[in-house]
């Protein structure tokens, strides 16, 4: 348990710059649209935490459940979504502090931004780098309540980075800042507008070629079986290359080493993913029997770590068998 929290704030600490990198852009500009003191500026940095910590906790949880990573798909649906809500968000922050900059009415639309913790939530769900670092890890751990520990840790790792972000509101005593801040409020708010449309648009598209007899293949989802296949003389680096990817797969992983033209294994893993020992390719009848599965033909030697780093990094959208080589650099 405190191993988990641990790993959570050290991989916080390590990618927290990432983190700072991506949100500054969204925070400073919203700190910067009204005058606030130190003590203020920090409650303000505390409300956004307050609401990274709620979707950091809610997704630690999910990832830790569900047990298999998110794919591609569902996180450009979350991020677009987030998008969009993020910057209707910013225009309307930007339209009360103007509105109360001038001693006018605020419209009731949009005083809920003065909660910044709305805007910790939004950020939150943001899939950005270190968050799908932290995404990835806890789907790996298993487990709800494992899955938020890590965040947890997360959190507090990434958090520290923010706290600086109060002192620079500071520079909202400055009226030109204010201004600049509003504006440049509406101008993030018009770009993650655009991105956030660009990609239910992709995402429509990406829906419409699965649905013409495209699908996914996921190696490393847990209900996908995979099958590792080697010849004789490469019986020793395939075998690591069954125990490494056994220690990542949650799913069923079957090994088998071709002897002469004994194939008849291949007809019963009709939906299996096929690692395959490329030499072994090199039988024509063999060859012929693996064009109507999926498999990936690996090169003896080749680094087994960066195979599953890849493998376990992408799914692959296809409408016919999947074939993809793995061949040492020469």
């Amino acid at each position: 348990m405190l191993k988990t929290l641990i790993e959570g704030l050290l991989l916080g600490f390590s990618t927290g710059t990432i983190c700072l990198f991506t949100c500054t852009p969204i925070y400073l500009p919203y700190l910067l649209t009204e005058e606030r003191k130190l003590l203020k500026s920090l409650i303000a940095v505390g409300e956004i935490s307050i609401g990274r910590f709620v979707s950091y906790i809610a997704f630690g949880a999910a990832a830790g459940f569900a047990g298999a990573k998110i794919s591609a798909v569902n996180r450009e649906l979350f991020t677009s979504i987030a998008y969009i809500l993020l910057s209707v968000y910013l225009i309307l922050s930007a339209v009360r502090t103007h509105q109360k900059a001038k001693h006018c009415h605020i419209p009731k639309a949009t005083r809920f931004t003065k909660n910044a913790i709305l805007l910790g939530i939004l950020t939150g769900i943001n899939f950005c780098p270190a968050f799908l670092i932290a995404l990835s890890k806890a789907v790996n751990l298993g487990g709800v309540f494992s899955g938020m520990l890590l965040f947890l840790g997360f959190f507090f790792g990434t958090s520290v980075f923010l706290v600086p972000l109060a002192f620079v509101s500071l520079l909202s005593k400055i009226n030109e800042m204010k201004v600049i801040a509003r504006i440049a409020s509406v101008i993030i708010g018009i770009w993650f507008i655009f991105v956030g449309v660009k990609g239910l648009i992709h995402l429509r598209q990406h829906s419409e070629l699965t649905s013409e007899n495209a699908r996914i293949v996921d190696v490393f989802s847990p209900n996908q079986e995979i099958v590792v296949v080697s010849s004789l003389q490469n019986n020793e680096y395939f075998t690591s290359v069954r125990d490494s990817i056994s220690s990542f797969h949650r799913g069923k992983v079957s090994y088998f080493i071709i002897r002469e033209n004994n194939f008849d294994f291949v007809e019963k893993y009709k939906n299996a993913v096929f690692i395959v020992d490329e030499s072994s390719l090199n039988n024509s009848e063999f060859e012929k029997i693996m064009e109507n599965h999926d498999y990936f033909s690996v090169e003896k030697n080749y680094s087994i770590s960066r195979m599953i780093n890849f493998l376990r990094r992408y799914t692959f959208r296809t409408a016919e068998h999947l074939h993809w080589n793995f061949r040492n650099e020469k």
